[in-house]
């Protein structure tokens, strides 16, 4: 065989195995990276800002209260800490069959500066899950929840 064929041929495998990729494995790949846009804007701009952005109309958080809807997020998050940050990789995600509602689960940190300074940082971790639901091609949260790694019945 000529060193030209076997290089197209070469060239037309690594395609068509790019293109085995499965419907569901390609939504699971883009609702990990959404979510870790999510973190990276939260690192960015504060968490309420990227809560704000990311969220579905009838979001639903769930932590010490249970929050529902963009104005109570918005209301509510406006009391974290000044220069605290909210940073979360997400471990793992999985896709309905239909590809519109999925979750993804994984660790975050919140760090909250102590006054005076001189005291450091509180640094709080946990488990969290994350349910979205693709509206309008975009990936939108509509559950949230969170376990920190502290906590006690």
């Amino acid at each position: 065989m000529y060193p030209r064929t076997i290089t197209l041929l070469s060239v037309a495998a690594a395609m068509l195995a790019g293109c085995s990729q499965s419907g569901a494995d390609r939504a699971k790949a883009e609702l990990i990276a959404a979510d870790k846009a999510f973190s990276a804007q939260s690192a960015k701009e504060g968490p309420r800002a990227a809560f704000i952005e990311v969220a579905a109309s009838d979001v639903k958080v769930l932590s010490q209260r249970s929050l529902t809807g963009l104005a109570a997020i918005e209301a509510d998050y406006k009391d974290l800490e000044p220069g605290a940050t909210l940073t979360w990789e997400p471990s793992y995600a999985d896709v309905s069959s239909s590809g519109d509602l999925g979750y993804t689960w994984g660790r975050y940190t919140y760090v909250i500066p102590r006054k005076p300074k001189l005291l450091g940082m509180r640094v709080k971790q946990g488990t969290y899950v994350t349910v979205w639901r693709r509206e309008s091609g975009a990936w939108k949260v509509v559950l949230d929840g969170g376990n920190p790694d502290d906590w006690r019945p």
